[in-house]
């Protein structure tokens, strides 16, 4: 079955290659990510399993997935007949073969950033799958996850490092024709040649309406993905950054900035790189933990739209405990205190397979 995910860091284009590619007439494009929501239930599985024995396969899988907290894996997958497939995998790859089917398409993708850094358990799911991870300059990268997202400059800088480095290994590991990597500016400036290669990996005929960003759906004040492609935003960090924060993002991202084929700014800068040390790592990321902690509205995107997101203090100060314990404490505890499953009788009545005994289980 022809599948692909695209991948990369966030703020680095894919919302705008996903928006492009739902376009194309034989490809079925996601609306919502749920990549990781099978991710999620899967590790959910492993912790929940164990307590569920009694409970016949078919009810406990069904349950898991209707109990998702996105609610997207039931709208995707037939869990109602997950007797008849034998195995997940099978059920994950019939559904996905009826939708594509009843919508009349060839080709099934969905955009989930970050998901670079999860292989192992994506292919878990999709053996055959294919990956187009987004690159973009490492500079504007940084400078647009820590205005959007709240966060340092230099941890931005650092987390474009990391999670590129294993987009080049992942290419290494699949190969070219399973892993393609392409730029952001390169999809700005050249899309219809940038959107040939992508539609040659993927197997598929060009189309032009790849190139058509209208959706009358949504007003245009309320879009994420503006209409026409801005190219001002290839260089745009220049008029934000000064010389010295692009210093120290360049001593940081240099030699992979280079890898990659970006220019420069600072003089020498490679002979100074220093990527952030794991205590600095931790200091920085608690710094903006406790700012976001105080900080009740960000800017956002819900279903391809334009939003500003208000969060209750409780979800923030459960967030910042989460992220506290996750960067302090072993793994261990922090799974025992935030990813383990917890069994209260309040509601599991109502939503439990048959056969199930009265306790609900609260996924976190």
């Amino acid at each position: 079955m022809n599948t692909f995910f695209i991948a990369g860091l966030q703020r680095s284009g894919t919302t705008l290659l996903s928006v492009m590619l739902s376009k194309h007439p034989e490809i079925c494009m996601e609306e919502r990510a749920v990549a990781f929501r099978l991710i999620t239930t899967l590790r959910n599985s492993y912790d929940l399993l164990p307590h569920n024995l009694e409970i016949d396969p078919e009810d406990f899988y069904r349950w898991l997935i209707e109990t998702d907290k996105k609610q997207r894996l039931r709208t995707l997958l037939d869990h109602e007949k997950f007797s008849q497939y034998g195995s997940i995998r099978e059920m994950i790859r019939r559904s996905i073969a009826q939708k594509l089917e009843s919508n009349g398409k060839r080709v099934w993708g969905d955009k989930t950033p970050n998901l670079h850094m999860y292989l192992p358990e994506a292919l878990s799911f999709f053996p055959d799958a294919r990956f187009i991870h987004l690159v973009r300059d490492g500079r504007a990268n940084a400078f647009s996850l820590a205005r959007r997202s709240y966060q340092n400059l230099q941890l931005s800088a650092q987390q474009w490092v990391d999670g590129n480095m294993a987009g080049l290994v992942n290419r290494d590991l699949l190969g070219p024709e399973r892993y393609l990597l392409i730029k952001y500016e390169e999809l700005l400036l050249e899309p219809e040649a940038t959107l040939q290669q992508v539609c040659h990996f993927l197997g598929l005929p060009f189309h032009e309406a790849v190139l058509d960003l209208s959706n009358k759906a949504i007003p245009d004040q309320e879009k994420y993905v503006k209409k026409t492609l801005d190219r001002s935003k290839i260089r745009a960090y220049l008029d934000h950054l000064d010389a010295l924060q692009l210093q120290k993002v360049e001593r940081i991202q240099g030699p992979l900035l280079q890898r990659l084929g970006y220019e420069l700014h600072t003089k020498g800068i490679l002979e100074q790189y220093r990527p952030l040390s794991l205590a600095r790592r931790i200091a920085l990321n608690q710094m903006d933990n406790l700012r976001r902690l105080f900080r009740s509205r960000q800017e956002g995107m819900v279903n391809k739209r334009y939003v500003k997101i208000r969060t209750p203090f409780l979800n923030r100060a459960y967030d910042f405990l989460r992220i506290l314990t996750q960067d302090l404490l072993s793994r261990q505890i922090f799974k025992a205190l935030f990813s383990r499953v917890f069994y209260t009788e309040k509601h599991y009545s109502k939503s439990k397979p048959t056969g199930t005994p009265d306790r609900e289980v609260k996924r976190h």
